[in-house]
């Protein structure tokens, strides 16, 4: 922190005046110092998150790839339609049900008028 540096160097540059002050320079002193290792600090963490994520992001990648690559195994040693695939979690592919026809009914008489009476 620029402010608080200036400070610091000109109480000090004005020690003879300002030798009551001196307690707090020190203070200031520290402070700034924790300050600027706490800053440093964060910076480090920041790039390890920002890393980690990129770690993270990569192993999904990887797992993602690895999966699809094992279901299509799997399928392969078992075929698309055996019932075993659902073991895996894997969706067999079954024959579509037969179409059922709707009943046939009559025509439908049209709804009786309620003014009519």
């Amino acid at each position: 922190m620029a402010e608080g540096d200036h400070l610091v160097v000109t109480v000090e540059a004005n020690g003879a005046e300002l030798a009551f002050l001196d307690p707090m320079r020190l203070q200031l002193l520290d402070a700034l110092d924790g300050l600027k290792t706490t800053s440093v600090r964060q910076d480090v963490f920041r790039a390890q998150f920002q890393q980690s994520t990129r770690d993270l992001e990569k192993y999904l990648a990887e797992c993602r790839d690895l999966i699809t690559r094992l279901r299509n195994g799997i399928r392969t040693q078992y075929g698309l339609k055996q019932e075993k695939l659902v073991e895996f979690g894997l969706q067999p592919r079954r024959r579509r049900a037969p179409k059922t026809k709707p009943p046939e009914t009559g025509p439908t008489p049209p709804p009786a008028s309620a003014n009519q009476g």
